[in-house]
């Protein structure tokens, strides 16, 4: 019984380590500000940032899981929680809005490739 409950620990630990190991690279779109977002205002976003992803990336993700972004040259970092779905992103663009584009050093007209990780 105690090799059971071992091996169900393990299996489930190693799943939360794989999820927590998502990572990629995507471009940062512009992105105005919404009257209303897929995972709610007044309840996803952390201090006005969020990010809108594609539905494929989103159902893997979902509302509220914070992905850590970091420019290609690593010299600025912010976090902001997934809260919304973009209708016209590839998999490879995130929406974000300008509090986020310029915490990273990017400006409205000129996208900004980062790196990403949960």
């Amino acid at each position: 019984m105690f090799f059971k409950k071992s091996l169900t620990f393990a299996a489930l630990a190693f799943v939360g380590f794989t999820a927590a190991q998502s990572s990629g690279t995507a471009i940062l779109a512009d992105y105005t500000y919404p009257d209303s977002i897929t995972c709610g205002l007044s309840t996803c976003p952390i201090s006005g940032e969020w990010i809108g992803v594609n539905q494929t990336f989103f159902n893997t993700h979902g509302c509220g899981t914070v992905l850590t972004l970091t420019t290609e040259d690593n010299s600025r970092t912010t976090t902001a929680p997934v809260c919304d779905i973009c209708d016209d992103c590839p998999i490879t663009y995130f929406k974000v809005p300008p509090v986020v584009q310029g915490e990273l050093g990017g400006g409205v007209s000129v996208p900004l490739t980062v790196n990403w990780h949960t």
